[in-house]
């Protein structure tokens, strides 16, 4: 049987979006399981604060919801290293970017989330290939914009 061109890849891809999309904590079989991003509230987000890894919050005052980049990042290297073993020095960059993709359909979101992931993966004779994958997404659900 023929090996399937990609195949390792695509595990590695479905592996890191569960990582990603699964908030930590909330898988009872491991609760180390996840991504600490959703763990947190970002209604106030400082986003030259959090691109800079600075706390991430506007107000001054300390609280649960805050967290920086670097953690971010932490939380998801951490995950990729003790859940898919197949992918090797993973590096994780993480950037906020206040979104205006969607301005012109007249629906608005405040921010995206870039995700880079990165590394190498063995194919199992001692070649190692480079792996990338990107992930985007909104940090706050997209509201209809109103007409006044």
């Amino acid at each position: 049987m023929e090996k399937e061109t990609g195949g390792i890849e695509q595990c590695i891809d479905s592996i890191i979006d569960l990582i990603v999309f699964t908030p930590k904590g909330s898988f009872s079989a491991d609760p180390e399981f996840g991504f600490e991003y959703w763990n947190h509230e970002f209604s106030n987000i400082n986003v030259r604060e959090f691109n800079n890894s600075y706390i991430g919050i506007m107000d001054n005052t300390r609280s649960l919801n805050d967290i920086s980049r670097k953690q971010c990042e932490q939380s998801i290297h951490d995950s990729i290293l003790a859940y898919e073993p197949r992918l090797l020095s993973p590096e994780v960059k993480i950037e906020l970017e206040i979104n205006n993709i969607l301005q012109n359909r007249n629906y608005q979101s405040k921010y995206a989330m870039r995700i880079l992931i990165s590394g190498s993966i063995d194919d199992g004779l001692g070649v190692f290939r480079p792996y990338e994958k990107r992930i985007s997404f909104m940090v706050e659900p997209i509201a209809k914009k109103l007409r006044i």
